[in-house]
């Protein structure tokens, strides 16, 4: 008996041993945001396969599988899918396969960045020799951010609640003719305000930017037609600062997120790219309050002023605030700085220059400042079309004297915005596209304006446009005959329209003509209302309006087919009214959303970026029969393919979505057909492709499939309500 089971010990520690001469392993590799990778799975031993399942995790807010590359004379036979965060690649083969030893195939990501992806095999692996279970010993991969010496930084730093706060973003070791940048910026929204961005040197010019202030992102982008040196440079310039109000208390990063694009003036080329971000934490507790009031409901023409309240500061001869200076910059245009109001506290000095209010004040007797009704106001003429902005800048600061030694007050700075009334009416310039060379229309458009008997009586309109790009002839379609001039030194198109009775200018009011200078990585040409616009309806009222801008290839459109995964029936089994969205990556911002027509086309406009599909539907879940849970069993227990088998057919088996098709997948479904609901029936009803592609400068078509849960063969009736 001793020798029987010393014998079959023996078998198992050999048969335990040989186990292992079978390896299969994950590639450790590094990419760069935006760029597409492969990761070597590489196996040694596998010789008389009968069948492999491979369950690997990731992260999919880090990268997209795109599909899998085979070696050259592979048998082939792989199906892959994504479920959740797991990758599923399953294979059956009779006659049995043997492999060679070194690389299985390539796995194909999207990488995105900013942080590193786990490649890991998961326990529900399974390699059969023949149909015999082996197990091979698994080593897992990543795949991360590359350390390259192109570098872009965010650089932080320190502020007392309620000051201004600029994040710098520069760069070093760049190709010096760089001619197109995407940037994608997250913060966290309760703890700063986002204001802008602005640049340096060689970056001053070409930015436009917006900002999610629900989620915290900011989107910029920059062009340079030519290319050239971004590099941050010794003299401190060439960089972009991103503006905020800090209303923290407590340190918060500021990183770079998915979607970060870098390239060359043409020929085009990404360039790879480091990036890393910073924090901006809070400085010295402050004492003292400084605030600017804000206002709201402003009208075009009309003055407003902004009181400056002071709390806090301490009081006396000795050691009371004696001092302080203040600069203030405020947005001009769009503001005209009147003076100050309400009675001047003695000794105030007021200057202004280039937009910035310097405010000098003191008295050695250490006055109570403290104010309340306020200290005094600005008065300013609110001239613009959009939020006016009145900061405390830089160099501001209040003084103490103690015996002689001069000290400085803690402050915690609070800035005012001028905010435009709110408006039902749209003033909109158009997104069109064009080839470089050719002259290209560019839309004016109105909406929600007065109609008569109200009307209107009157439009003056100031538009800006990238001359680097686009050479401004003329108006086009001009039907109400409004007069259209170029300031050729401002580069500033005037357009000004009466009328002696109420108009229903309601639809599009001129085509604004260019010719398109510009292309390749530097394709965008802005074209943007500026400060001073008005509408008045025939009563001579300005008719508050939102200015929306726009301009000639900013925005680039994605197009396509959502159709049923119903093959072999041809493929335009159609998916209407259902919703297709547009994300910046898996699980991320909804960039745009539409719905599909009735023949289940769809297309929205984005611009420049790498891009996520995604779909939703709320209708009813069907095509599922006994028949779709025979061929699902045959997957199963045999490793016959499903009919026309593809990744989406295979994710419609997952019932359970654990990664893996297996017999509860089976008996979850036979209930489910049955008229079941069995609770571990997980998947939803229905279930989309997600395909992911970049838009540079270029429009782009992509039709992908839906189908039901379950529905493995593809059966839906058609058509599909």
């Amino acid at each position: 008996m001793a020798k029987k089971f010393t014998l079959m010990m023996l078998i198992l520690l050999l048969s335990g041993a040989a186990s292992f001469s079978q390896t299969a392993s994950l590639a450790t590799v590094t990419a760069s945001p935006g760029q597409n990778i492969p990761v070597a799975l590489n196996v040694t031993g596998f010789t008389g396969i009968g069948s492999i399942t491979f369950n690997i995790q990731f992260d999919t807010t880090v990268m997209t599988f795109t599909g899998i590359t085979l070696p050259s004379g592979s048998p082939g036979g792989f199906y892959t899918g994504v479920t959740g965060t797991s990758l599923n690649i399953t294979g059956a083969w009779y006659p049995y396969q043997t492999f060679p030893d070194g690389k299985l195939f390539d796995l194909n990501f999207t990488y995105y960045g900013m942080t590193t992806s786990p490649l890991n095999f998961l326990g529900s692996c399974q390699v059969t020799q023949g149909v015999t279970p082996i197990y091979p010993a698994y080593t897992n991969g990543s795949v991360s951010m590359a350390n390259v010496p192109q570098k872009a930084n965010l650089v932080g730093g320190t502020a007392a609640t309620g000051s201004n706060i600029s994040a710098l973003v520069e760069y070093a070791a760049m190709p010096t003719n760089i001619g197109a940048i995407t940037q994608k910026v997250h913060y966290d929204p309760t703890k700063l305000t986002f204001i802008s961005v602005t640049g340096s040197g060689n970056l001053l010019t070409g930015i436009n930017f917006s900002a999610d202030i629900t989620n915290g992102l900011i989107t910029f982008t920059w062009t340079n037609t030519g290319g050239t040196d971004i590099n941050y440079l010794p003299t401190g310039t060439n960089y972009f600062m991103l503006n905020f109000i800090y209303t923290g208390s407590t340190t918060t990063n500021v990183d770079f997120v998915a979607g970060c694009i870098i390239s060359t003036a043409p020929p085009v080329t990404n360039v790879a790219v480091t990036y890393a971000g910073s924090t901006i934490s809070l400085n010295n507790s402050p004492t003292a309050t400084a605030v600017l009031g804000s206002v709201t409901g402003a009208l075009q023409g009309q003055d407003y002023e902004v009181p400056l309240t002071l709390a806090g500061f301490p009081t006396g001869i000795s050691g009371g605030t004696q001092a302080f200076t203040l600069t203030i910059p405020f947005d001009s245009p769009r503001l005209s700085f009147i003076g100050v109001s309400s009675p001047a506290p003695s000794g105030l000095v007021v200057n202004q220059a280039s937009g910035v209010i310097t405010l000098a004040w003191s008295d050695p007797s250490g006055p109570n400042i403290n104010s309340n009704p306020p200290f005094l106001k600005l008065k300013f003429k609110y001239n613009g079309i959009g939020t006016a902005n009145v900061s405390f800048g830089n160099g501001c600061v209040f003084n103490t004297n103690t015996g002689g030694v001069i000290g400085t007050v803690q402050v915690a700075y609070t800035n005012a915005t001028i905010t435009p009334a709110t408006a039902t009416a749209n003033a909109t310039i158009g997104f069109v596209q064009a080839t470089a060379g050719n002259n290209v229309l560019v839309p004016v458009n109105f909406s929600g304006l007065p109609v008569p008997p109200t009307g209107m009586g009157a439009v003056t309109l100031f538009i800006t446009y990238d001359y680097n790009k686009l050479t401004f002839i003329d108006a086009q379609n001009n039907t109400y005959g409004a007069n259209v001039n170029l300031d050729a030194s401002t580069h500033i198109i005037s357009i000004a329209w009466a009328s002696g009775s109420a108009t229903d200018i309601n639809h599009k009011f001129l085509d604004l003509r260019f010719t398109y200078n510009g292309g390749g990585g530097g394709c965008g040409a802005a074209v943007s209302f500026t400060d001073d616009c008005e509408l008045a309806n025939s009563s001579a009222v300005i008719v508050p309006a939102n200015w929306n801008n726009g301009g000639v290839n900013l925005m680039f459109k994605i197009s396509g087919y959502l159709t049923y995964d119903g093959a072999p029936r041809p493929d335009t089994i159609t998916l209407r009214h259902v919703t297709v969205y547009c994300k910046t990556n898996p699980g991320g911002v909804v960039v745009t959303s539409t719905t599909t027509d009735a023949t289940g086309y769809y297309e929205f406009y984005v611009p420049n970026g790498s891009y996520y599909l995604d779909a939703a539907t709320t209708k009813p879940w069907g095509g599922v029969t006994i028949l779709d849970v025979a061929y699902l069993r045959a997957k199963v227990q045999t490793a016959t393919p499903l009919p026309f088998e593809d990744a989406l057919r295979l994710k419609a088996g997952d019932v359970d979505q654990n990664g893996v098709l297996t017999i509860l997948d089976v008996a979850l479904l036979q209930s489910r057909a049955q008229g079941g609901s069995p609770p571990l029936y997980t998947a939803p009803d229905w279930l989309f492709e997600h395909p992911v592609l970049t838009i540079n400068c270029a429009n782009a078509s992509m039709n992908f499939h839906g189908i039901c849960s379950g529905d493995v063969n593809g059966s839906y009736p058609n058509p599909i309500p």
